[in-house]
């Protein structure tokens, strides 16, 4: 009986050694799985940020894409209103006087002061430049804003 008991011993004894590995080996992987879910997590939190970044920044950029296009809408209807003459420019100008030698001849000595057409088209440009300048910069502003935090 003592080789019976001895062999029980050694398979008891080895019972207790395999369920000891297979308990190490479980919190083993229970310790992985829960790192693993932890990294899951920060990323599926990180593509949700990116996801709307990436919203805001396609907003921002609608939003900054139709301010351009209005401020090159009024810089057309000013461009057409000073080619039809529904509008005109204010600038501030005065005339040389004459000298005082001339004759009175009675009637205006001319029209009121006005600008040349280059005059015009470089006011315009730079209207438009600067429209589309602020535009550009307050839309920065505002992605800088937004998406740089």
């Amino acid at each position: 009986m003592s080789r019976i008991t001895t062999a029980l011993i050694a398979i008891i004894i080895a019972l207790l050694v395999g369920m000891w590995y297979a308990t190490s080996q479980m919190q083993s992987l229970s310790t992985q799985l829960k790192e693993i879910t932890q990294v899951s997590n920060q990323q599926k939190a990180d593509l949700e940020n990116i996801q709307r970044q990436r919203v805001q920044a396609a907003e921002l950029d609608i939003k900054v894409t139709q301010e351009l296009a209005n401020a090159k809408s009024e810089i057309e209807t000013l461009r057409v209103g000073l080619n039809t003459g529904t509008k005109r420019l204010r600038i501030a100008a005065s005339c040389p006087k004459l000298p005082e030698t001339t004759a009175a001849t009675g009637k205006p000595d001319a029209t009121s002061p006005r600008y040349d057409a280059e005059f015009e088209r470089n006011y315009l440009s730079l209207v438009e430049r600067i429209k589309q300048s602020e535009t550009m910069i307050n839309g920065l502003q505002s992605y800088i804003r937004t998406q740089c935090q």
